[in-house]
């Protein structure tokens, strides 16, 4: 993988972030994030880059195309630097981490402590491409 595509990915990703999207714990085969997006599960890379190689076979599935679109819009937008998201993440894995000590329940205590996994596997994806 080259450098340009490496940063071609984490600007759409990015950009998905910056626009609500929700990335979530599961990984397309191509290895980006899998995120939550206007009602739909997509991949930020593989789906914009499937509408970049073809038109939609009906384009008047307007669910469609507004996914797509909006994935457009994303890729061709960067204000925000991969460092930024990167910060963000890792003050949300310390925060998380200081509320370990004193948090008793079991249970949160697995969620917080699942949520600095995803957290501490997205650094290093965010770090893989830069």
């Amino acid at each position: 993988m080259t450098g340009k595509e490496s940063d071609d990915k984490i600007k759409m990703i990015t950009k998905l972030l910056e626009k609500g999207g929700t990335m979530l714990a599961t990984h397309h085969e191509c290895g980006a994030p899998m995120f939550r997006y206007q009602g739909q599960v997509i991949c930020p890379v593989c789906d914009f880059q499937k509408k970049k190689e073809q038109e939609p076979l009906n384009p008047n599935d307007h669910k469609k195309n507004k996914i797509s679109s909006g994935i457009s819009d994303i890729s061709n937008n960067s204000s925000k630097p991969a460092l930024q998201i990167s910060n963000i993440i890792a003050n949300k894995i310390r925060s998380l981490t200081a509320s370990l000590e004193t948090e008793t329940e079991l249970g949160r205590i697995k969620d917080k402590m699942e949520c600095i996994e995803r957290g501490v596997r997205i650094l290093r994806i965010l770090r893989e491409i830069d």
